[in-house]
């Protein structure tokens, strides 16, 4: 009898183990929760520290805006972000997604820091570059927009929008095929919900949240991210690099249009 109940743990533990290995959600149009999608206006304040328990530093104020529109006779959703860093602004970008799956229709970004701007048209597969930019950048940057056609993607530049329309389970994993226009060629990402987490609001209040990480390949630092189960709205990222750490908050008002 002893064997017996030894076998039936030995099985429900085996059973048990192989459904947390089942459940991975390979991200597609079907398992994204649109329903959720938030629009209007966010404010996010991004800092760096060269140690977990040092100064502040590099301070970025991040708008968003998430508004309905219709491009060539389709809904879509357009995602404008501005980020100022010091007096000068850092960085925009325009974004519109297909409002039936997400997918990206078009991408335009500028970063000061680059010196060229170029706009990503994924209707007519096209891709317009303005400024001084390397030849061999340039021709990365048309190649790893032409590949990216292999596969269904998301814009990983408008990761803040789209992870609150993941459907979380505690255990997790989520494979999304990301694309960031001009910045990474297109591929699989890794995201598991580690469990979830309290956090604290303005007033004092507690903020139930999913807790989901992304480890870097090279094994070099993480991603995690705090999303609130009730609203869904990603509250905080903390990443750690090789050179320190960079944190996301985002501000509970929506800062001046």
């Amino acid at each position: 009898m002893k064997h017996l109940f030894t076998i039936a743990a030995l099985l429900l533990f085996t059973l048990d183990s192989a459904g947390q290995k089942i459940d991975t959600v390979l991200i597609r149009k079907q398992n994204l929760e649109l329903r959720r999608l938030r629009t209007g206006d966010s404010t996010y304040i991004i800092y760096f520290k060269k140690t977990a328990e040092g100064p502040a530093e590099r301070m970025t104020l991040v708008k968003i805006n998430v508004a309905p529109t219709v491009i060539n006779g389709k809904k879509a959703f357009a995602i404008t972000q501005q980020w100022d860093a010091g007096d000068a602004v850092a960085h925009t970008s325009y974004t519109l997604h297909d409002a039936e799956d997400f997918s990206t229709l078009r991408h335009e970004v500028w970063w000061r820091r680059n010196g060229f701007s170029a706009k990503f048209d994924f209707m007519t597969k096209q891709v317009a570059i303005e400024g001084a930019i390397d030849e061999s950048i340039k021709s990365r940057i048309i190649k790893d927009f032409n590949d990216s056609f292999e596969s269904y993607n998301l814009c990983w530049h408008s990761d803040l929008t789209i992870f609150p329309l993941f459907p979380y389970e505690s255990g997790r994993t989520f494979k999304v095929n990301f694309y960031d226009p001009g910045a990474s060629k297109a591929g699989e990402e890794v995201y598991v919900v580690t469990g979830g987490e309290l956090l604290t609001g303005s007033s004092g209040e507690e903020i139930d949240c999913w807790v989901m990480e992304r480890r870097d390949p090279s094994g070099n630092g993480y991603q995690r991210f705090w999303i609130s189960k009730k609203t869904r709205e990603v509250l905080k990222e903390a990443d750690q690099f090789p050179t320190g750490f960079r944190y996301k908050m985002k501000i509970g008002i929506s800062g001046e249009r």
